[in-house]
């Protein structure tokens, strides 16, 4: 798998972008950032969203990418998927006819530019042949990580924005996961704002790999803040642990 990384910030300033992940073309994790960092061509290959929650900077690209394929008449459809709960949020809040146009009936009803797909986290799904499992993580909003099978390859799994969380590495147990990509968004002296809000600190990191029956060959962090970038990236270091890297926006990874 080819991931292109579009955006891996905890928050937009100049050379930061919000979290979104490109694999291999076709699908994103997230869509913090689509338009500024995709060409036409890019935009026009992209079939599915996969979204962890319904938090603005996951979500903003989605409403300018729909806009730019029915204006440009391309003729492709997205589909978004994620928990019923997150999707809701979608259609009450943003494609609500307020907000943004309702691009689930644009141009038409029967071939609109987007649509919606329900998935669960009982059984994995298809994409492509992509094999995908959703689970649920711990976020002040409904929220859910992935893992993502290629065949024949090894997965990736990815949390989006998570606090300390025990039910997604369970799952993940069960899976040959070569990359992970995870976050964390506060330095350890703000541990309690951290854990208020639903992420993680350094130090909550190396417990939530402590819990890790079956580590990854690699840990890739994104959301930080970049306000506290430098600080991040001291105490992480501290850990240890060299199999843990940055991930900065424009950047590609192999797995």
């Amino acid at each position: 798998m080819r991931i292109k990384v579009l955006g891996a910030a905890g928050s937009e300033v100049p050379g930061h972008n919000c979290p979104a992940f490109l694999i291999d073309g076709k699908i994103l994790l997230d869509a913090g950032t689509i338009a500024p960092s995709l060409n036409i061509r890019e935009e026009h290959s992209l079939g599915w969203i996969l979204l962890t929650h319904a938090h603005l900077d996951h979500i903003k690209g989605i409403p300018f990418l729909l806009d730019n394929l029915v204006t440009r008449n391309t003729g492709n459809t997205i589909t978004v998927a994620s928990g019923k709960d997150v999707l809701d949020d979608l259609k009450k809040n943003i494609f609500n006819n307020r907000i943004w146009p309702d691009f689930s009936r644009i141009p038409t009803s029967a071939h609109p530019v987007l649509r919606y797909k329900n998935i669960g986290t009982t059984r994995p799904f298809l994409i492509d042949g992509y094999r995908v499992t959703m689970e649920k993580v711990h976020h002040t909003v409904p929220a859910y990580g992935y893992i993502i099978e290629k065949a024949g390859k090894k997965s990736i799994a990815y949390t989006g924005d998570t606090g300390p969380t025990d039910r997604f590495w369970e799952r993940m147990s069960s899976y040959d996961v070569k990359y992970l990509i995870t976050e964390t968004s506060f330095p350890n002296r703000l541990e309690k704002l951290a854990l208020t809000t639903g992420h993680l600190t350094p130090s909550l990191l190396e417990g939530e790999i402590a819990k890790m029956s079956r580590p990854p060959e690699k840990i890739f962090i994104m959301h930080l803040k970049p306000q506290f970038l430098q600080e991040i990236e001291t105490e992480i270091q501290a850990l240890g642990h060299d199999n843990i890297e940055f991930l900065k926006d424009g950047e590609v990874i192999l797995a």
